[in-house]
């Protein structure tokens, strides 16, 4: 496999992730990706409240108040959900069902995509 396989499989996962109206709202920012990975581990929602949530993100390429801003817009369009935590000063945020899936394939596309670009041409199944 060369490195321009892989790149290959890179930039059809970008233009794949682009043309996702659900995802390409997430992947302008590594912030805002981030957030939609870390969210995704939860099937249920992230116990951890908007503010903690956004504070366990690593990449700093947005500020609070622009995420905070980004967080609002996606709850008022129905890609992030908020209910009620058990702690009446926090919000679950949690990930709209068709976007959580949407991710997970677009991840699990990819993945097929590169386990196969890893198998050398003479140990691929033969297809009849």
């Amino acid at each position: 496999m060369t490195g321009d396989s892989f790149l290959t499989l890179e930039i059809d996962f970008e233009r794949q992730i682009y043309q996702s109206k659900l995802l390409s709202l997430f992947r302008r920012s590594p912030s805002t990706w981030e957030l939609l990975l870390y969210l995704a581990q939860f099937e249920e929602g992230s116990e951890d409240g908007v503010y903690n949530t956004l504070d366990r993100l690593r990449t700093r390429y947005l500020g609070n108040s622009a995420m905070l801003k980004f967080v609002r817009e996606r709850r008022d369009d129905g890609l992030l959900q908020f209910t009620e935590h058990t702690k009446r000063s926090k919000w679950k945020v949690s990930l709209d069902a068709e976007l959580r899936a949407a991710l997970f394939v677009a991840l699990e596309e990819r993945n097929v995509g590169l386990q196969q670009a890893l198998v050398p041409k003479e140990h691929r199944p033969q297809r009849g």
